[in-house]
């Protein structure tokens, strides 16, 4: 026999609070007794209801919906599909219940104020809803979609929908809909605790969104002239394949962009997993040469080795990052003017393959505070004022010297 799958675990649990789920759907609420504590508690822990007024439990808005879609109901026609439809039947259903309350039609008022306290709850339900996906969305990155394309397109899609959104709390929070309500003590109490008091918060967080997206789009933006640029240069080489790199090493004066221009590392390796490789591979197994006093040992199995309990030595290589600073200061004790950070690690790019240009001079200050301020040694800042930032500045380059005794 198979064993039952999530879906059915989750209807054989509604299954046991049908009669509950019932009460809640045709009375609109639902008070705690002693006979559904059980069920409150597992339809909670299943998010299927949500708190209330006055120690009450009512659907959420997307089961309720659910259950008006299955069971054909005239209320699933008067529902909008977003936050902006929900504000407008809510208006709607007030003018309707003050209508109603002049002209003394008691049942009628019943079910507005049934219908309004459902409207209050699906705004609510819905602005929490639509904060999740954005949360979920802000957390990922966006990371359902591949390219830069489509995250940007995504990217703002979401700021359009949160920035309506915001525009939209602020009218209704200076709307009078409370104040039309203020005549009922229950309707009252439910827009204040369920909606109107949480404005702020929802406002909050929705702008706290806002401002993480446009983050996104700079970054977008960044990453994008990037790919433009590596994609034009993919399509030079792919219009001139006899292109080759000018060997700068072996000019006397090269070019200022060069000194600047950050190193790409570029290796390249066989398929090991293509059959056409292997005599390639085999042949360069051949060519390496052997090793004088390389053999391989084995020891018969049951016997013992004299070094079996000889601890092995463990050689650790020094960083490069390391040697780089070494050398550097090295180079710039017995430079008369001081020696520029930047040149010297666009002239080592064996020792600088894995290091940026702004991590170098970020190391070489954290050196240079290591070793002590007031020491032997004197770095000298090349910076010049951010434009609209007061106080910030941006180095462009140290040098390092020694100071004079």
């Amino acid at each position: 026999m198979s064993e039952p799958t999530a879906v059915i675990s989750l209807l054989m649990k509604l299954s046991r609070c049908a009669s509950t789920v019932s009460q809640a759907y045709i009375n609109g609420q639902l008070h705690r007794t002693d006979e559904n504590t059980r069920d409150i508690e597992l339809l909670r822990q299943l998010r299927m209801i949500s708190p209330g007024i006055r120690d009450s439990f009512q659907l959420r808005g997307s089961f309720r919906e659910f259950l008006n879609k299955a069971l054909n109901t005239q209320r699933l026609f008067a529902i909008g599909s977003n936050v902006g439809e929900y504000f407008s039947r809510l208006g709607d259903l007030i003018d309707g219940y003050a209508e109603a309350f002049h002209e003394a039609r008691d049942s009628d008022c019943e079910r507005y104020e049934m219908e309004i306290r459902e409207a209050i709850s699906d705004i609510a339900d819905a602005i929490d809803d639509e904060l999740t996906v954005l949360q979920a969305q802000i957390a990922t990155r966006f990371g359902a979609v591949t390219t830069i394309a489509e995250k940007r397109r995504q990217n703002t899609h979401y700021q359009d929908r949160t920035q309506k959104l915001v525009l939209l709390l602020e009218r209704f929070h200076f709307s009078d809909l409370g104040e039309q309500l203020a005549g009922n003590d229950d309707l009252a109490l439910a827009f204040r605790s369920l909606l109107e008091e949480r404005i702020p918060s929802f406002r909050q967080a929705l702008i706290a969104i806002l401002k993480q997206l446009h983050q996104y789009m700079f970054e977008f933006r960044k990453i994008e002239a990037r790919a433009k640029r590596v994609r034009a240069f993919a399509l030079y080489l792919s219009r001139h394949q006899d292109w080759q790199p000018a060997d700068w090493d072996d000019h006397a004066s090269p070019p200022e962009w060069v000194l600047h221009a950050q190193p790409l590392s570029v290796t390249g390796h066989p398929d090991v997993t293509m059959e056409e490789q292997e005599p390639g591979l085999r042949d360069i197994a051949l060519a390496i040469p052997r090793v004088a006093g390389m053999r391989a040992i084995t020891r018969p199995p049951g016997v013992a080795d004299d070094n079996d309990d000889v601890a092995p030595e463990v050689f650790i290589a020094q960083p490069l990052i390391k040697m780089a600073l070494e050398g550097y200061f090295a180079d710039a004790g017995v430079s008369a003017d001081g020696l520029s950070a930047r040149r010297w690690w666009s002239g080592h790019p064996s020792l600088m393959a894995d290091v940026r240009e702004d991590l170098w001079l970020l190391r070489v200050m954290g050196e240079f505070e290591r070793r002590g301020k007031g020491g032997q040694w004197r770095l000298t800042t090349i910076s010049e004022p951010v434009p609209g930032f007061d106080g910030n500045l941006f180095i462009r380059d140290l040098e390092l010297a020694r100071r004079d005794t």
